[in-house]
């Protein structure tokens, strides 16, 4: 889960000469944020030669001001739109991949993307020369990104931004930052909180008629075809009124204050000119990445591949009752702990169980209230099991680190723990990379009495409940369930994954491979020393709430 760096300058927004500002490595929690503060100030010394600087606008004075309104805000959900539409699951790297490309190749009108990540990788860079193609054949693009995490290169290039057809956002940009010395520090430490937050929402919206969303950012490690790391992801294809709700929180974040677009009238005749080298570059670039990492997915579809794929899409789909909720923009300005709204959704349907809950949760990292909700269902004799990472699977050390201070209070609160095991047989249906690389999970979601199901961005944990923006839908359908519930079932598994257990205040793994004897280990299994040393060390930070 990559975290963060804003950049720093401030006035009107315009482009950067030739990129929108980058954001740094993958930083976590209070070491993360300090880190970030100097790593701002660094920037702001240094000088360098673009042809017309990184800008960005002030927040106003009078919503950083409007705390009761903000928090009023907080307390409801951007869109709650309930109904029924057709949703169809989409476990497989693969199939999520072909989706979103043939999404994108039978737009015709409009194409919305709301991203955490969009990484420069093959997949990334794949993505950014179909939307220059859809801008090309008069398709309207809009690109919304969190400002805090690196974008693909030719997506935050200023010449891409110079087509006609294509405008690009960033969310939740810092205020002014002229120096380290110039003027007073307060205003950023003031913005710590918002240094932290993320909109976490990931949602493809095309022509207002089909939406894909779920916990995929678009890179190639949620897809299965990265070469050093892949984690199993979940998302969701969906059609009918839900759209019309998905479009509306897309339009709230768009026009939101915390929005900093790029003004065309900051764009050179330079940068128009550029756009047909730039269309030139990124096809190399995305046929040399395919062709180094032996990329196994078509990079391109006809229209009419493009046509039939949707149709075999909206053939599978179930019809059912659901209801999308989307957190309000205004929550990267909050003051204090103001819970998700997405949690809220996720909590009554947890709450009301009565027989069963599975649930994926990749970063499993519950406090107080939580584990509350989880003793309230198991004391009603509900079988409660969840999957999350193991310290060999999870892309993060500190978020390890939460999940491993919390791993006694979930097995007494009565749920059956287990932990993704990186090497597990699964892989081989999932990763589709020239070697089986390890696996990480990095799916959401839930399946309550096989009829109601939750998919989404939401992870059960701190930056979720209380610091990031998100976004899912519950849908209520015994049919969508059950496929759902098929997908969770897979890494449940005892061959794939390992049982958390408490013996005399000891946490033990367990598994059990077909044909082989029980294998039990009492400290994290198959992880290199040097990696369990920097995790213990991790685990004695007092940082849980920010992660």
């Amino acid at each position: 889960m990559p975290r963060s760096s804003p950049d720093d300058d401030a006035e009107p927004p315009s482009f950067p000469a030739r990129s929108f500002p980058s954001a740094q490595p993958r930083l976590r929690g209070i070491g993360g944020g300090l880190v970030l503060v100097l790593m701002m100030c660094l920037a702001a010394c240094t000088g360098g030669s673009v042809r017309h600087p990184a800008t960005q606008p002030p927040v106003p004075a009078s919503i950083l001001e409007g705390q009761k309104t903000i928090e009023a805000s907080n307390h409801q959900r951007t869109v709650h739109r309930q109904g029924t539409s057709g949703f169809e699951l989409l476990a497989d790297g693969q199939e999520a991949f072909l989706a979103r490309l043939a999404v994108v190749e039978t737009a015709q009108k409009t194409l919305d993307f709301q991203y955490f990540i969009w990484q420069d990788d093959t997949l990334g860079t794949a993505f950014a020369e179909r939307l220059l193609a859809a801008a090309d054949r008069g398709v309207k693009v809009r690109l919304l990104l969190d400002v805090t995490f690196k974008a693909q290169s030719e997506v935050r290039s200023a010449v891409l931004a110079a087509h006609p057809n294509i405008q690009i956002g960033f969310f939740n940009p810092m205020t002014k930052l002229s120096g380290i010395f110039a003027g007073n520090p307060l205003p950023v430490i003031g913005e710590i909180d918002r240094m932290q937050s993320r909109m976490h929402n990931k949602l493809l919206i095309a022509d207002r008629k089909v939406v894909i969303g779920g916990g995929r950012n678009l890179a190639d490690t949620y897809f299965g075809v990265d070469p050093r790391h892949n984690m199993r992801d979940l998302d969701f294809i969906a059609a009918g009124p839900v759209v019309t709700a998905a479009a509306k929180s897309f339009d709230l974040y768009w026009d939101s204050p915390l929005t900093r677009k790029g003004d065309p009238a900051k764009l050179t005749a330079e940068d128009r000119e550029d756009l047909q080298d730039l269309r030139r570059k990124i096809n190399r670039k995305k046929r040399f990445l395919a062709w180094r990492r032996e990329f196994p997915f078509p990079l391109l579809l006809s229209a009419e591949k493009a046509r039939s794929l949707l149709s075999d899409f909206e053939r599978r789909m179930v019809w059912a009752d659901y209801e999308f909720v989307a957190d309000p923009p205004e929550r990267m300005l909050r003051q204090g702990r103001v819970s998700s709204p997405v949690w809220h959704t996720v909590e009554g349907a947890v709450g009301e169980a009565r027989r069963e809950v599975l649930m994926h949760a990749a970063y499993l990292i519950p406090q107080e209230d939580t584990l509350e909700l989880f003793h309230r269902v198991t004391d009603r004799g509900v079988t409660f099991r969840i999957l999350t990472n193991s310290l060999g699977s999870i892309d993060g050390l500190s978020a390890m680190s939460g999940i491993a201070n919390r791993r006694k209070d979930v097995l007494e609160a009565g749920i059956s723990l287990h932990e993704m095991d990186a090497h597990a047989p699964s892989r081989r249906d999932y990763v589709r990379a020239r070697r089986l690389t390890p696996m990480g999970m990095h799916s959401k979601g839930l399946v309550v009495d096989d009829h109601i199901s939750f998919v989404g961005s939401y992870n059960m944990d701190p930056r979720s409940k209380y610091i990031n923006t998100e976004t899912g839908v519950i849908i209520d359908s015994p049919v969508f369930a059950q496929r759902l519930k098929a997908y969770l079932e897979t890494d449940l598994k005892p061959e794939n994954c390992w049982r958390i257990t408490c013996e005399k205040g000891r946490i033990t793994w367990t598994r059990q491979l077909p044909g082989k004897r029980l294998e039990v280990h009492h400290h994290d299994p198959h992880t290199p020393f040097k990696r369990r040393v920097i995790y213990w060390l991790f685990t004695h930070l007092p940082w849980e709430d920010l992660l």
